[in-house]
């Protein structure tokens, strides 16, 4: 099985924290939406021997296309390869969320929406420079769920440089008060070329503190299993029936396509990647050469290991020694590292397989780079 990723590359605003590849220039939608399209039909009928099961929409803001427009680029991607979908996810800001745009939505079939919250707190909103208020993003969600949407995830974030300490309790009881079945709950992190990084740089605010996050570590994951979520993933909870296929897929290796520029692909041991330049991508676009825009790189079997370790780690499940030694021809072999990690609690293992337990995900990158060859 496979899963296929739809990055569209724009936003009404730039937040302060945001990284990924987008631009707040809207003019381009039409003629993006067309080269979507065009690379679903180039690139899809390549993978005929895969049968694709998920269905992501990211970016940046896919709302920003309307339905219709989703629905277009959705309609070739079935078209040219092969499904059994199990999973048609859309990413969507507040603002975006009408009760008529959701009732499209469910007519295309998309069957789960991933709600950028962040925040609920005001002044939180502010900082971040985003468009909606807290009384809109819970509409929208009610909303969604009026119209029948039984799969929805908001996304939270924590560890932030602004706000009192107790808002994070607040936000995380409100959501898990909503009709949602999954939260993504993120701890920022400064990227340099962010309006947050460049306040850091500049001296005009300050990270919080470590012992700050790790509160609200504890208060987030309290807060989520007294409502009934599994905390499955570092920064992903569920209640059942409401884990993420897609991304699911992505920890456990199972291959994926991506499409639209900045997208990345990955199936055996190949990966390869699109420019981070719309306008790259829409010039290759138009003569449907998409291969020139891509960059790629081959994994040798110590890269495919510790990649499984990065991801496994971060999971409840952990990993399975024998399949990542099946698989890449690498072992977890006892050595100081690990004989020191297990010592200590922060790696135990739980049905043969090796896993980080929960209180000590917050530091799973750090415990991961000791075992990683």
């Amino acid at each position: 099985m496979a899963g296929l990723y739809v990055h569209v590359p724009f936003c009404a605003q730039a937040c302060s924290y945001c990284d990924f590849h987008f631009t707040t220039k809207l003019g381009d939608r039409d003629r993006m939406v067309d080269a979507l399209v065009a690379e679903a039909e180039a690139t899809l009928p390549e993978w005929r021997e895969q049968r694709f099961h998920t269905l992501y929409f990211g970016g940046g803001t896919p709302s920003l296309l309307g339905a219709a427009a989703i629905g277009r680029i959705a309609e070739s991607a079935f078209t040219h390869a092969e499904w059994n979908l199990r999973e048609w996810t859309v990413e969507a800001n507040p603002e975006d969320l009408d009760p008529d745009t959701l009732s499209h939505l469910r007519d295309i079939g998309v069957t789960r929406l991933s709600i950028g919250i962040q925040s609920f707190d005001p002044e939180v909103l502010q900082w971040m420079r985003r468009i909606h208020t807290a009384d809109k993003a819970v509409q929208a969600v009610n909303d969604a769920a009026a119209a029948g949407f039984e799969h929805i995830s908001v996304d939270l974030m924590y560890g932030l440089p602004v706000g009192a300490e107790e808002r994070w309790a607040e936000d995380v009881q409100r959501a898990c008060d909503l009709p949602v079945d999954h939260l993504s709950c993120y701890i920022l992190t400064a990227e340099p070329r962010t309006l947050y990084g460049r306040q850091l740089e500049a001296g005009n605010i300050a990270t919080p503190p470590d012992e700050l996050v790790l509160r609200q570590y504890d208060v987030l994951c309290g807060l989520a299993s007294e409502a009934g979520f599994e905390h499955y993933e570092v920064s992903n909870f569920a209640r059942p029936g409401g884990h993420s296929r897609h991304n699911s897929a992505y920890w456990d290796g199972t291959p994926y396509l991506g499409i639209g520029p900045g997208a990345h692909s990955h199936k055996g041991q190949d990966r390869w990647w699109n420019s981070r330049s719309n306008a790259a991508f829409l010039k290759h676009a138009s003569t449907a050469d998409f291969r020139g825009q891509r960059s790629s790189e081959k994994l040798s079997g110590r890269d495919r290991f510790n990649e499984a370790l990065i991801t496994g780690l971060r999971r409840i499940q952990g990993v399975d020694p024998n399949a990542l030694e099946t698989q890449t021809g690498w072992t977890i072999e006892p050595n100081g590292a690990l004989d020191k990690l297990l010592e200590d609690g922060r790696c135990e293992w739980v049905d043969g397989r090796l896993r980080i337990p929960e209180k000590h995900w917050p530091m799973g990158d750090a415990i991961t780079l000791e075992l990683m060859r």
